[in-house]
């Protein structure tokens, strides 16, 4: 079976990866110069569930996602992948009820998923951490451009624009090209957010920092002496020009919620993306019309949605069971809106 896939970022080459490996024929088209040009071409990115206070089909999507990442990471190569942990600060008291419901509802053991005190906290990060915090013991960090390479390879890709799934000679096509999507079917409501992360070079101090700290934005350990701070959330801005106010704001965010790390940072990189998502912050995968499937709108979550995504679309055209309930299958459709 012959399967087209418009995008080579995360979403398209994830789907590669899986209709590859399940003995289909998957081809890449991509409109840029190489693969993951766009929001998937981030150096470094964090993975970590959506957390929700309750058990619901979304959640059951994000943690099923999560689970499918970790057992898949282990397996490729050259995809920079760390398994440090992730601390979820609780600087707000929204997130303290939000997270201590999390924890009790979603029924993880306390060896995964975990309440921890300021101490404990510290402990964790190596670092002075002067709030309380949800620790995700098997949270990390990932190359989403290297990602995308090591799916991709022995993939076809061919860099060309498609206009219509119509202009394809394949048994199946996947859009997959974020909020390009919209091109081929306007009405589908995907909507963009525009993101900037900022690398600043590691300090004598910050290099002791051994987990991803998040707190709103995130400061992620040191990588070949450098750590990402980010991100930037522009829903108003739709170009990815480098904003010197943005490399100040995720700064002081970083002062605001852990006082110190900040000191002696000093910015060496700078990146802006556009991501696709949607009005209900969940992605949109499926059918949406004979032969032609969706995998959208994956958000802040595409590093491990994108994945998920792609089993679920290789289980509609191949015809074989379905790796997730109905109920979560009904509310990824794109037409549900």
């Amino acid at each position: 079976m012959k399967v087209a896939i418009i995008g080579g970022g995360l979403a398209g080459c994830a789907a590669a990866y899986v209709l590859k490996h399940a003995g289909a024929e998957p081809v890449i088209y991509e409109s840029g110069e190489r693969l993951a040009s766009g929001a998937s071409g981030n150096e470094t990115g964090l993975y970590n569930p959506r957390f929700t206070a309750e058990r619901n089909p979304q959640s059951d999507y994000y943690t099923s996602a999560f689970a499918l990442a970790l057992r898949i990471f282990p397996q490729l190569k050259d995809i920079d992948w760390n398994p440090c942990g992730a601390l979820h600060l609780i600087n707000d008291e929204k997130k303290e009820k939000r997270f201590a419901q999390t924890v009790e509802n979603w029924g993880w053991s306390s060896n995964n998923l975990r309440l921890v005190d300021m101490a404990e906290a510290s402990d964790i990060a190596g670092a002075d951490i002067q709030h309380d915090a949800m620790y995700l013991r098997r949270s990390g960090t990932v190359s989403p451009k290297k990602l995308c390479m090591a799916y991709a390879k022995d993939v076809e890709v061919r860099y060309e624009s498609v206009s219509s799934p119509d202009d394809i000679d394949a048994d199946a096509v996947i859009l997959a090209c974020g909020p390009a999507v919209k091109e081929f079917y306007p009405q589908l409501p995907i909507g963009t957010v525009r993101g900037q992360i900022t690398v600043v070079e590691a300090t004598q101090s910050s290099r002791d920092v051994k987990c991803s700290i998040c707190y709103g934005g995130y400061f992620s350990p040191a990588a070949e002496g450098r750590h990402i701070v980010g991100s930037s959330f522009q829903r108003w801005l739709d170009h990815t020009e480098l904003l010197d106010e943005d490399d100040e704001d995720n700064i002081n965010k970083l002062a605001e919620n852990v006082p110190g790390m900040e000191q002696g940072l000093k910015i060496v990189g700078r990146r802006a993306a556009i991501r696709a998502t949607s009005k209900d912050h969940f992605p949109m995968v499926g059918r949406m019309e004979d032969g032609v499937y969706v995998s959208a709108a994956h958000g802040s979550h595409g590093i491990f949605s994108s994945l998920m995504a792609a089993h679920l679309i290789a289980d509609m055209i191949l015809d074989r069971p379905y790796c997730l309930p109905n109920e979560t299958v009904a509310a990824l459709k794109p037409c549900r809106f």
